[in-house]
């Protein structure tokens, strides 16, 4: 299939979910009231819910969260099954997590099991580096139900999980790109909070087209979520199996919900024959005035990188091991077989997985950021150079999945 026939597949097959009416639950950061909405975007969603929430009427300034924590984005949005609890925050509260609220209720109420809790809180805040080591010597047991992968073959790897993924290898993509989306937000933040954004016009110009292609692109790897995919262990040697194809693509991969503008789309994919498209790039003449962000996806000149087929190669083995790579300035984990940990094993090591980070090498927050607002300062810059940013930010060439006792949060120098 060539690339324009591929574009149009993407173009015109996705759509009845970005069209879909649906209900879900909102609440606020203190939990105190709930209201169910129906809607079809994150925009309306966030409307009905300012509106029932009496929280604000600037929807610039309110996020959406889910109950873990995680920031959700128009895209995500998407993605959610139909009830899903989601909170809405304004600016200036902290949004807590499930834990966090329980805990603060016990102590209010003073209920004697505080005391556990305290001495849990304890434990888990003196030295936990070796505890965690030890905790994951002590899982690394029971490999009867290692091979099982749906919800019905095993499940207690799924109690509690707020999900309806019927497949351990579903829900560990849909893990590993909450954590490539998570840098992305991160990096956005720091462009937007820093002083060549806000005080330079031209550099601001150029970061928002650094933004704009970063989600683009990350949208066309699937942000990565073949990391954590033990079906993807084995297909190093099979080159011709590409995630982008939709029928090995998950129902949450963004090939499946594509929300992009036509005449971006194509222009971003370096080709203007919106021809394909069937006319729906007419609809954007009726714009007069657009914002700084929907500027620059319409003119972005970055062009995003595409390939006919390209292998997407997990990091674990194909039982789902996972094997520190070491501290970043090392060529391997000191540690060697003590730092390994399968995630497919058991619910108790897929939560002591979330431990295990991925860290950047070249340093996301004290270098690569600093670099790309010292570039686009000068201007536009070439291709490769944001290419070269972009794999350092978000893919394994500068990502190494590592134990909590090799991530050296310290200044890589």
């Amino acid at each position: 299939m060539s690339l324009i026939a591929g574009c149009f597949r993407r173009l015109t097959e996705t759509p009845a979910k970005a069209n879909e009416l649906k209900g879900y639950k909102v609440t606020d950061v203190s939990r105190t009231r709930k209201f169910g909405v129906a809607c079809r975007s994150l925009q309306e969603l966030k409307r009905k819910a300012c509106a029932k929430l009496n929280v604000t009427n600037d929807l610039a300034e309110v996020n959406v969260f889910l109950l873990d924590g995680s920031q959700i984005d128009e895209e995500y949005f998407y993605t959610l099954e139909a009830q899903t609890t989601l909170i809405v925050q304004k600016p200036g509260e902290k949004v807590l997590s499930d834990a966090d609220l329980l805990y603060d209720t016990l102590r209010r109420v003073n209920i004697d099991f505080l005391t556990a809790g305290d001495k849990a809180s304890e434990f888990l805040t003196e030295n936990l580096k070796a505890k965690v080591a030890i905790l994951n010597n002590a899982l690394n047991k029971d490999d009867s139900k290692i091979v099982f992968s749906s919800r019905d073959e095993h499940p207690e790897w799924f109690f509690g999980l707020e999900t309806n993924y019927t497949t351990k290898e579903a829900y560990m993509h849909r893990r590993c790109q909450d954590r490539i989306r998570g840098y992305l937000y991160k990096t956005i933040d720091q462009i937007k909070s820093s002083e060549t954004f806000a005080n330079d016009h031209r550099a601001r110009k150029q970061l928002l087209y650094a933004i704009t292609f970063f989600k683009m692109q990350l949208k066309q790897d699937h942000y990565f979520g073949h990391y954590f995919d033990r079906t993807r262990a084995a297909i190093e040697s099979a080159g011709n199996v590409d995630e982008r194809d939709s029928a090995t693509c998950y129902e949450h991969c963004p090939c499946r919900l594509s929300q992009l503008e036509d005449s971006a789309y194509f222009r971003l994919f370096g080709t203007t024959d919106a021809s394909c498209v069937d006319g729906a790039a007419k609809k954007k003449a009726k714009l007069n005035s657009r914002s700084e962000e929907e500027e620059a996806q319409d003119d972005c000149p970055y062009v995003i990188r595409t390939k006919e087929r390209q292998p997407c190669v997990a990091i674990c083995d194909r039982k789902g091991e996972f094997r520190c790579s070491g501290v970043w300035n090392a060529d391997i984990c000191a540690y060697g077989d003590r730092h390994r940990i399968n995630p497919y094993r058991s619910r108790e090591e897929l939560v002591l997985f979330s431990t295990w980070n991925f860290d950047h090498k070249i340093e996301r927050s004290r270098t690569l950021v600093p670099q790309l607002l010292q570039l686009l300062s000068q201007g536009v810059a070439k291709d490769e150079d944001i290419l070269e940013l972009y794999d350092n930010l978000f893919t394994a060439k500068n990502l190494r999945l590592v134990h909590i006792v090799c991530h050296d949060k310290g200044a890589h120098k």
